[in-house]
């Protein structure tokens, strides 16, 4: 790590320590050109560290949210009158008119410009520059020549979207402000918001996640009306370093005494040198490169590959516990989802009917099981679906009896259309050097070779999803 680097970052960890956090006397943060920055066994400890320790605490007093801007400082539940002790960070009618996760940008935003007059300074100062775009800038905010490398995959269509919401935010927050009259309203630029949004879309934590129940009822003490616990999400300093590993066994234990705080506890073990890691949850690639710019090699034990297919149309919740685990996408799978290095796919079995007929046909195995329930209630006769119930009733679901045999391929065709038409829509842009032109001329548009890191991240990602459609076109008609 350089000087520089090392100066700021133990300035962090101090401030830290000074507000309650703890870093393991065995842990360090360390740099290096693959991970960046993260956190790692020390290499010079005699022995390494046992399932169970508590890698990283971050008190609640040191992290930064839009609840920080209710205030306008830090949250401290020490004293009956704190932190209820000023009108907020901003003009009351700008409060209650904006997102809260738009108003907590804008508090970041707010806190950056004090500099070193802010609280969290030596937190910001850690973070990635505003001024150097390419060390946070997430796929949505590349330079169109990066994310023209992205043209035609299923993120595509997304990065859109985020660029259209993120800009019509930030237009519609900035216009409220400067009709409020509040000072040095130009300073809070569209740059300043996409790297604020890049910060909190990749660092920051849900709130149900991180505080205890006593803290549930404190900060909700705190929201206006119609504003949830959910509506926005926390920055946690110090604790944040560590890195992503979806493999990685942990618990986030939430602390109210002697102050309220949330401690990372490691389940595996490591050895000195080693790095440590957090979970961000079981996300797919498509999910790691939008949010945290990043993806997940393929290995024989794990592939993290998948092609997202939007619902039709949003289901609307019942208010039931189980509604977050109904999907509002289904997954392609490059794999077969039961295959046990289909880790994501598998993860989201437990919403699925276990017996589903159509999930245990070697064609339909790449595909989640969730899908071909829609596609079932979509386009089976009520005969069909009684025929269905009971062939997934029956001891033998490994193939359809007579009479579902034309519904199966019609929910074959289906699918074979869908997911060619996907595959035909990737092929229409090609990359010079890495890409063979096809002979039926599908490719429209070629790139020339990557010449960065986001393009070749790109082209990394083009090739998964080229490969997690033609696995499953090939199951579609037999092919091993």
């Amino acid at each position: 790590m350089k000087p520089s680097d090392a100066t700021r970052f133990g300035a962090l960890l101090e401030w830290s320590q000074q507000h309650g956090a703890e870093l393991h006397p065995s842990l360090e943060i360390y740099h290096d050109d693959v991970s960046k920055y993260s956190l790692r066994v020390k290499p010079t400890v005699n022995e390494g560290l046992e399932p169970g320790f508590t890698a990283v605490s971050c008190p609640l007093s040191t992290t930064l949210s839009y609840l920080n801007a209710l205030i306008d400082g830090p949250l401290d539940f020490s004293s009956p009158s704190s932190p209820h002790t000023t009108d907020g960070a901003f003009p009351t009618n700008f409060t209650k008119s904006v997102p809260p996760h738009v108003l907590g940008r804008f508090f970041l935003i707010k806190e950056y410009l004090k500099g070193k007059d802010s609280y969290w300074a030596p937190y910001i100062s850690t973070l990635p520059s505003p001024e150097q775009v390419a060390a946070w800038a997430l796929p949505a905010f590349w330079p169109d020549s990066d994310t023209a490398y992205l043209e035609g995959t299923n993120v595509s269509v997304t990065i859109e979207e985020i660029q259209a919401n993120v800009k019509q935010e930030f237009k519609q927050a900035r216009k409220l402000l400067k009709d409020e009259g509040f000072p040095d309203v130009t300073s809070y630029t569209q740059l300043l918001y996409k790297w604020a949004f890049s910060i909190f879309t990749s660092r920051s934590f849900r709130p149900y996640l991180i505080l205890s129940e006593a803290d549930h009822q404190r900060v909700s003490g705190l929201l206006p009306d119609g504003v949830k616990l959910d509506d926005f999400s926390i920055l946690q300093p110090l604790l944040d370093i560590a890195n992503h590993s979806i493999t990685a066994k942990f618990t986030w234990n939430t602390v109210s005494s002697p102050h309220p705080a949330c401690q990372l506890i490691c389940l595996d073990r490591y050895q000195p040198g080693e790095q440590v890691y957090n979970n961000y949850g079981l996300k797919t690639n498509s999910e790691l490169l939008l949010g945290y710019g990043f993806m997940l090699p393929e290995t024989e034990r794990l592939h993290n590959d998948y092609i997202h297919l939007r619902k039709r149309q949003p289901q609307p919740g019942t208010g039931h516990e189980n509604d977050q685990r109904v999907p509002q996408s289904f997954l392609i799978s490059l794999r077969p989802v039961p295959d046990p290095s289909s880790l994501v796919a598998n993860s989201r079995l437990p919403y699925d009917r276990q017996s589903n007929g159509l999930a245990s046909l070697p064609s339909l195995r790449n595909f989640e099981p969730a899908l071909l329930d829609d596609l079932t209630t979509t386009v089976a006769s009520p005969e069909e679906i009684a025929a269905i119930r009971q062939w997934e009733s029956s001891t033998d679901v490994t193939s359809p009896p007579e009479e579902l045999a034309e519904f199966v391929e019609k929910i074959i065709a289906i699918l074979g259309t869908k997911t060619d038409s996907e595959y035909s829509q990737l092929m229409r842009v090609g990359v010079q050097g890495h890409d063979e032109e096809t002979e039926d001329g599908e490719v429209r548009t070629w790139l020339p070779p990557p010449t960065n890191a986001n393009q070749e991240l790109a082209v990394s990602y083009r090739d998964q999803c080229a490969k997690v459609l033609i696995a499953a076109l090939d199951a579609l008609v037999g092919d091993d």
